[in-house]
């Protein structure tokens, strides 16, 4: 599966849509067939295990329904709170991640405070 998230990018970058579009189909319906499955088997799981499991199968489902102009999409799977920024360059367009401002020290360059910045600053 990482063969096609790899080959999807250079189709993107190459401008060759419709093979990109194909191979996502692909992938999602290779990623649809594994939660399905898991789904299935999720009665034979320890329970406290069997929580972390349905929050990702959550997710995946969330994934995998969401379309390209839905407002609050999900970009990573292992990390929901990640948000993609616009950085309005051509070399970034996007930027994905949290913001975090750090303060620190004239001098020394010692790490005075930092706080978090979720949503768009």
């Amino acid at each position: 599966m990482s063969r096609l998230a790899s080959q999807i990018s250079r189709y993107a970058h190459a401008k060759q849509y419709k093979r990109m579009r194909e191979t996502l189909r692909t992938l999602c319906s290779r990623v649809g067939r594994v939660m399905r499955d898991v789904e299935r088997q999720l009665g034979a799981v320890v329970d406290c295990s069997r929580t972390g499991l349905q929050e990702l199968i959550g997710r995946t489902k969330r994934i995998l329904s969401q379309k390209p102009k839905d407002r609050n999409k999900l970009f990573a799977l292992h990390a929901p709170e990640v948000e993609c920024l616009a950085k309005g360059k051509t070399r970034t367009l996007y930027e994905f991640g949290v913001k975090v401002s750090i303060t620190t020290t004239h001098k020394e360059g010692l790490v005075v405070g930092m706080r978090s910045m979720p949503g768009n600053p």
